[in-house]
């Protein structure tokens, strides 16, 4: 039986290096979380990784860190974080 879950995905700091500037900027990303609503057939356990899709269609993969049931939302939230060291 499929379940609607909420995707609550923390992704790691960027790192840009600017025009004119010897060293890289780092732009933290602690405090932001991207949520996406799933259909999904169970509910995944921490350690297990999900693949999702962007809008453009290309696709990645996240670890679960852990799934808790919200009572506001009145569904799971499993958080995730991004599976690989930098994004790019």
């Amino acid at each position: 039986m499929a379940q609607t879950v909420e995707i609550s995905l923390r992704i790691p700091s960027l790192r840009i290096r600017r025009e004119g500037k010897d060293s890289p900027e780092t732009i933290a990303n602690s405090d932001v979380r991207f949520s996406k609503r799933l259909e999904l057939d169970a509910i995944p356990k921490a350690g297990e990784v999900l693949k999702m899709a962007v809008s453009s269609g290309e696709t990645f993969e996240c670890d679960v860190v852990r799934s808790e049931w919200h009572h506001e939302k009145n569904m799971f939230v499993v958080a995730c974080r991004y599976s690989k060291r930098s994004i790019s």
